[in-house]
């Protein structure tokens, strides 16, 4: 352990779960509520709601409230870290959920000490499609890292797909107990998390307009998570998911070429990152 990490009165290291939200009121009380009786602190910080997000969030009564500009999500994360004071951090989203297995092997290694062993953990995200937990399309291997320790951690200063830094040479271990993460509540929703991640990624990754590419990343991006990676298997959740996966491609295909034709720029926008448009934030 670390000489400059503080412990509660019972000897155990502190514990604080942050929350980056924003129009979150649909998810956010399932997400406080899973964070009780674990966290020590709770710190959630809002980029511009205007639903009752900030009410719930009030209305819980253990957090402390944060208000910020949006300007990439590596960025209010960071923010959002600077208001932790605990030994270790949890980062959790308003559509993700600690689950009591999770929950439980926390703290018992908070209990034991073990906690120690690392100086940050990868966390298995169990997700789910309207109702079904996925079981393909790499979808089942999505672990990003979450639960560290405060002290030397930072976030990138990614607009989107941020990540979290830690100090030269720590090392970094796994816990496949999920955490829950209910990423599609409804498909309207769901467009509306594209359109915002798309614009994100291609004023981060501007690349030169590929025609060919827009007319053939629709039918091929399909094609790869639905058969290739076993979508099929999911049943039509796995169906609904390659599908938007490759409508996700497009719409960020058909943005480059808008912004190429409206500037004449060769490199104006991007073309977008392999991968369907889970939420890998973290």
């Amino acid at each position: 352990m670390k000489p400059s990490e503080t412990r509660d009165p019972d000897g155990k290291t502190t514990l604080s779960v942050v929350l980056v939200v924003r129009d979150g009121a649909e998810v956010i009380g399932d997400a406080l509520r899973s964070t009780d009786g674990l966290a020590d602190e709770l710190v959630v910080l809002d980029t511009g709601s205007e639903d009752a997000t900030l009410e719930i969030v009030r209305a819980h009564g253990r957090a402390s409230v944060h208000e910020s500009v949006f300007d990439g999500f590596g960025a209010v994360k960071q923010r959002a870290l600077e208001h932790c004071h605990g030994d270790w951090v949890l980062s959790l989203d308003a559509d993700e959920r600690i689950s009591p297995e999770l929950a439980a092997a926390i703290h018992a290694m908070r209990e034991d000490g073990s906690l120690e062993d690392h100086a940050g953990y990868k966390i298995r995200r169990r997700n789910w499609i309207q109702g079904r937990a996925m079981t393909t399309m790499g979808l089942q291997n999505d672990a990003p890292l979450r639960l560290f320790r405060r002290e030397g951690a930072s976030f990138n200063t990614n607009l989107v797909h941020e990540g979290v830094a830690l100090p030269e040479g720590a090392t970094i271990g796994r816990l496949d107990t999920p955490l829950e993460h209910f990423t599609m509540g409804s498909i309207d929703q769901y467009l509306r998390k594209q359109d915002h991640y798309t614009t994100l990624d291609l004023e981060q990754n501007p690349r030169p307009h590929s025609t060919t590419h827009l007319v053939f990343v629709w039918p091929t991006t399909f094609w790869r998570y639905y058969v290739g990676r076993r979508g099929y298997r999911d049943g039509w959740q796995g169906l609904l998911w390659a599908g938007l996966a490759a409508t996700g491609r497009f719409m960020r295909d058909m943005k480059c070429w808008i912004a190429h034709e409206a500037s004449g720029d060769e490199k104006t926008a991007g073309h977008p990152s392999d991968g369907p448009e889970v939420d890998r934030r973290g």
